[in-house]
Formats: C-alpha cells, structure tokens, sequence
C-alpha cells in the first residue's frame, strides 16, 4: 500500500508538470516536458556522456564522504569520551561548523586547484560535522550505569569500547551519516557547477551554457534519483547493522 500511494504520487507530480506545458502555463523551452527531459537522458545514457559524468561525481562524493566518516567518528567519539578533549576541540568545531560549505569554494580553488581535489575537500566539509555533532551526542547520551557495570566486570578499554559504546552509539550515529552523506552530494554537485571539468554539476553548467535545457533538467533528475538511493542504500545497511533497535523493527 505504501509502495503504491508513492508511486500515485510520482505519477500526479508528473501529470501535473506534463499538463502545465500542453496547457501553455509554463513555456516548454524553460522547463522541458517529461518526454523530452526522458530522452535526453536516453540520448546521453546511450552515448555514455551520463555514464562518464555520474561516475566522476560518485568518486568525488564517495571519496570526501568516506574521509569525513573517518574524521567526523574518530572526533566525535574522542570529544565525547574525554571531557578534556571535548573542551579543547569542541569550540574550534562549534566555530567552523556554522560556516557554509559554499563559501569554502574560493579557498578551495585556490589551495587545490581545478579538478577532483577540491571538491573532495568541499564534500569532506559538508559531510564531517554532522557525522561528528552525531557521535558526540550518541556517545554523551550513553547509560553511564552500563559502561560502569562493564567495567566493574572487567571490561578493558578495547571491550568497552567495541560491545559497550558502539553498538548503542550507532543508532544515532547512521542518521547523522545519511543527513552527511545527502549534504556531500549537494556539496559536490555544487562543487562542480564552479571548480570542475567533469560530472553531473560540469554537465549542467556545460548545456546552460549551451542553452540546452532539457539536458539541464535532465541532470537535475539524475542527482535526485542517485540521492535518493544513496540514501536508501544507507537505511537498508542501517537496518542491517541496528538489526536488534527496536526503532527498525
């Protein structure tokens, strides 16, 4: 039943757009009709154009994400362990945090240059602080009475950490990841829109260029279908790993 209120959903969002071009509100040059963005992006699957572009973005995406899991959980669970830690580095975090993303772009340009180097950066910053604000909070939000019965029993600080903080941890800390890792795909489109000479931003800045609308649009639903199943892959390995939470039975 929910499958099909969603697919009724899809299906009236593009009658919707569909009639309000065959009916003149909206001028077809502006924004293409359905069919015509369909077969541009069959025209450009076919001559591989689409193929070449989805997958240097997903290597620039895939690259920042991974290193701001890297340095966003190391961070966080060290920060939230050790109240010492958590004074020193905490307010530099909470200073850098605010700043957004896009505004990195010039210092980005200039310290790395044109090519994938910058917009790994820019991922890598759109994606480390909610991975880190995330396993701040789940590690601070522990039951302190289990990590003390753990220890009372002998736990040492390998135990502790792998059976202990971990496991409980993680059903805060992969919500974090997809609100990341949806983040570093707009930070990474965006990337490329300015700092790049290849993938999905490239392309749609390449035919606005060009005046080639239906392939603008084209790239615009591409991006939103990868987003959304980058983020389904998340929540299916989520439920995998959190297998025992009871918020995913």
């Amino acid at each position: 039943m929910n499958k099909l209120r969603s697919l009724f959903g899809i299906s009236a969002f593009l009658a919707l757009w569909q009639g309000a071009i065959a009916f003149g509100w909206v001028d077809a040059f502006l924004l293409p009709s359905p069919w015509q963005v369909t077969q541009a992006i069959w025209q450009m699957a076919s001559d591989g154009t689409l193929w070449r572009h989805i997958g240097a973005s997903l290597n620039r995406v895939l690259t920042g994400f991974a290193l701001a899991v890297v340095v966003g959980l190391s961070l966080g669970f060290l920060t939230g362990a050790v109240p010492a830690v958590a004074d020193v580095l905490k307010p530099v975090i909470e200073g850098l945090r605010p700043i957004p993303p896009l505004a990195w772009i010039p210092l980005a340009i200039v310290w790395f240059g044109i090519g994938n180097a910058p917009s790994y950066f820019l991922v890598f910053i759109g994606a480390v602080f909610p991975v880190f604000v995330g396993t701040y909070a789940a590690v601070r939000s522990l039951d302190r009475t289990q990590i003390n019965a753990a220890l009372c029993l002998g736990a040492g600080p390998w135990l502790l950490f792998r059976d202990v903080i971990v496991p409980p941890a993680m059903t805060m800390i992969f919500p974090a990841m997809r609100i990341a890792l949806g983040i570093g795909w707009m930070c990474v489109v965006t990337a490329e829109l300015i700092a790049a000479q290849s993938g999905l931003g490239y392309l749609i800045q390449q035919s606005r260029l060009l005046f080639q609308i239906q392939n603008v649009v084209a790239g615009m639903v591409v991006i939103g279908i990868i987003g959304y199943f980058m983020s389904l892959i998340m929540e299916l390995v989520e439920r995998r790993i959190n297998h025992w939470s009871p918020g995913q039975r």
